[in-house]
């Protein structure tokens, strides 16, 4: 069984809004390159669009999809360039460029122009393949992780342009990187993801599609393991309709949405959809965190690129860009954030033209952390899933938690961490335990692994910065608290549990409840119940099976529930 979509939101607006709000193309005159757009012939071209697409079996599962955020290898682009040189330069000091070109004298021309602007050429790399325009966002491939690989998965590109179409092909076979090839229309500036099951969009992918919804829903789970997929509408109300003009995911809980004033014409939009993600749980079970950055005149804050541990974002001389440059900096905490001006526009700008190239060697490391506050215990076990995809051993002995107690989280930057080490429990799954004392108010944690390939990696990626924390309680009371009209209590008993577990929730209203549970990659694993319930409260029973009673690894797991409008989760371990 699996989950398609349960948190896909379709928000549909009036018809006599459409009239008052008619998107405009840009100028445009650059003869090396189409715009983003479709040409007026390539209007007359658009049953050529997946012609000559070559689709192929799914990935085995489980798959996943890599986010943005994640460990790159660097970044893709095109010559002639769509980007300022510069900025080619300053990805160069700590990533690979991949430069898409389609002649010698291409890569000669880039060879000497990167050259004389002071770019590492070390990191430099060509790619020898035709192109139609620089939008290497839109065309690129996405990149999946299965257990063994790290992989590309191919789309027909939403234009009927073959060169660009063929770019994912190219690379796969410049890389020696397995290639699949999904059959859903789609364009890479209308696709983000977090990395753990869940995606989004705008409306977009569906329309071009046949508005067939579950084809889309079915593929996206098969390609490229999306179990909940946000589909919602255009925000920005614009001709090209993709969510990186106006949304970007920057962690697996945290979503960054451009915020317009009040007067604008979709003001309304742009709240609707904020409100939404807010209301949304991310795959660590809570709530995203919805991040605002200001763009009253269609500033293309959004539309940056995170780059391992720099973040590059795109500034038009606006009074507004050192805003957006400090929303990015609070957002971020521990990451260098450099602004790049260049010929940007609202609907197209830094991330439309560079395309994220995940790193096929990558040190792998997945985990749910703790959050909120939670009883005193002598100890709280961290469990993680590491994956060296170079295939080089992980060394036990550089398997660590990194933590501390009682510091304060502002200054977690400067803090001296203690470590404990990760022992192997099976598979790809790794755990340790954080001692706690009576006088432990307040942990604070990150994950650090290395293999024999000499790469290191933390969890989250920016390490110490990015350490997440929670909170002790030591008044005992946390297993009873108070609902009220609205909301409702989930307990989860014994916890960790080998053979049944209860899962117990009481509610003051009668409501419509769906409980299921989900593996640390988002998916889900069973449903328990999805029916109607009196108010009261009510006792379930998991015996650590998923559906069809198929065994299941011990590990930690999510239970969520949903009542009353609420969502809550809590987190399970399997212990076996």
């Amino acid at each position: 069984m699996r989950i398609l979509s349960s948190f896909t939101l379709l928000l549909f607006f009036s018809l006599s809004f459409i009239s008052e709000n008619q998107a405009q193309y840009p100028e445009w005159d650059d003869a090396n390159s189409l715009p983003q757009w479709m040409t007026p012939d390539e209007e007359l071209r658009r049953h050529e669009i997946g012609k000559d697409f070559k689709s192929s079996a799914p990935p085995e599962s489980p798959v996943r999809s890599i986010a943005e955020y994640e460990r790159l290898k660097g970044a893709l682009i095109r010559w002639p360039l769509g980007i300022p040189v510069d900025l080619v330069v300053a990805m160069s000091q700590h990533a690979t460029v991949y430069t898409l070109a389609g002649s010698n004298n291409h890569i000669n021309q880039a060879t000497n122009a990167y050259g004389n602007a002071g770019a590492n050429m070390e990191n430099i790399e060509f790619i020898l393949a035709a192109t139609n325009s620089f939008w290497t966002r839109d065309y690129g491939p996405l990149f999946v992780a299965t257990q063994d690989e790290i992989a590309i998965v191919d789309f027909p590109y939403n234009r009927p342009r073959p060169d660009d179409n063929n770019v994912p092909n190219a690379f796969a076979n410049y890389s020696g990187i397995t290639r699949y090839g999904m059959d859903v229309v789609h364009t890479g500036g209308n696709y983000m993801s977090t990395g753990y099951g869940q995606a989004a969009s705008t409306d977009l992918v569906f329309e071009e599609n046949g508005n067939n919804q579950s084809f889309v829903l079915n593929q996206m789970y098969d390609y490229l393991g999306i179990t909940d997929y946000h589909v919602t509408i255009d925000a920005q109300g614009e001709y090209i309709k993709h969510i990186d003009t106006w949304a970007k995911f920057l962690d697996v809980d945290k979503i960054l949405i451009a915020e317009v004033p009040s007067n604008h014409s979709r003001y309304w939009a742009y709240e609707q959809v904020a409100d939404y993600f807010a209301g949304q749980i991310s795959s660590y079970g809570t709530p995203y965190e919805v991040v605002r950055v200001y763009a009253p005149n269609g500033e293309p804050y959004t539309n940056a690129l995170i780059l391992n541990e720099v973040v590059y974002v795109p500034l038009v001389g606006s009074s507004w860009d050192d805003d957006a440059l400090q929303t990015y900096q609070e957002a971020m905490p521990g990451y260098s954030i450099e602004g790049f001006y260049g010929e940007w526009f609202s609907t197209d700008a830094l991330h439309c033209r560079v395309k994220d190239i995940a790193d096929s060697e990558a040190i792998y490391v997945q985990h749910i952390p703790y959050h909120g506050a939670h009883n005193f215990q002598e100890e709280f076990v961290v469990e993680a899933e590491i994956i060296a995809y170079s295939g080089a051993e992980l060394y036990q002995d550089s398997l660590f938690v990194l933590y501390q107690a009682n510091q304060n989280i502002i200054s977690k930057e400067n803090a001296i961490f203690d470590t404990i080490p990760l022992f192997h429990v099976e598979g790809h799954t790794y755990a340790g335990a954080i001692p706690v004392s009576e006088e432990d108010t307040l942990i604070t944690y990150y994950i650090y692994a290395a293999d024999a390939s000499g790469r290191r990696e933390t969890w989250p990626l920016i390490g110490a910065p990015g350490a997440r924390s929670f909170i002790i309680d030591h008044s005992g009371e946390l297993n009873v608290p108070q609902a009220d009209a609205t909301e409702f209590v989930l307990r989860a008993y014994p916890n960790p549990f080998s053979n049944t577990l209860s899962i117990e929730f009481e509610m003051t209203e009668p409501s419509v409840v769906s409980l299921n549970v989900f593996d640390m990659h988002g998916r889900l694993v069973v449903t328990l119940f999805d029916g109607q319930k009196d108010a009261g409260t009510h006792q379930l029973w998991w015996d650590g099976r998923a559906a069809g009673g198929t065994d299941l690894p011990g590990g930690i797991y999510l239970a969520r529930l949903i009542a009353n409008g609420k969502t809550q989760s809590i987190r399970i371990l399997l212990d076996k």
